[in-house]
């Protein structure tokens, strides 16, 4: 469970990466980002991005620090720039990061959400119809070789 960043600092990348490429996103939209590169990196190598656990919202994974840290944005777009990110000395995690993110940052936010909904993701291994609203996501359903 080898965790090489915090979520903020993966959550920066992705903001600066979508501000410098001019397609800003949301919270919304940067939360579920952040699900999706945790789930492909662990996925990928077997281990977590970051330790930094999800809770199961009614819209799907959120990470709580990240939300309050743009939580007064609603629903408009970061266009914060943050510079040099410490996932671009790291090939494979910059490589997982900007691929999740360039696939998904244009997607309609309620896409998005419908793609966290998928039965047997963590999300839904979590929230389990509404039972589990605002419990923490098991950080090892991102590791099993089940995960959705």
């Amino acid at each position: 469970m080898n965790c090489r960043y915090s979520v903020r600092e993966v959550a920066h990348h992705i903001v600066d990466l979508c501000a410098r490429e001019s397609e800003p996103i949301s919270n919304l939209q940067l939360q579920k980002i952040l699900y999706f590169a945790q789930q492909q990196y662990a996925q990928k190598t077997g281990c977590l991005l970051f330790a930094d656990a999800f809770e199961a919202w009614q819209y799907g994974p959120v990470q709580p620090e990240v939300y309050r840290e743009y939580a007064s944005l609603g629903g408009a777009k970061i266009r914060k720039v943050y510079g040099a990110s410490p996932l671009a000395s790291d090939a494979e995690a910059a490589q997982v990061v900007n691929s999740v993110t360039r696939r998904w940052r244009s997607q309609n936010p309620w896409r998005l959400v419908d793609a966290t909904h998928v039965k047997g993701s963590p999300w839904d291994r979590t929230y389990r119809g509404g039972l589990g609203n605002h419990r923490v996501i098991d950080n090892s359903y991102f590791l099993d070789s089940a995960a959705v």
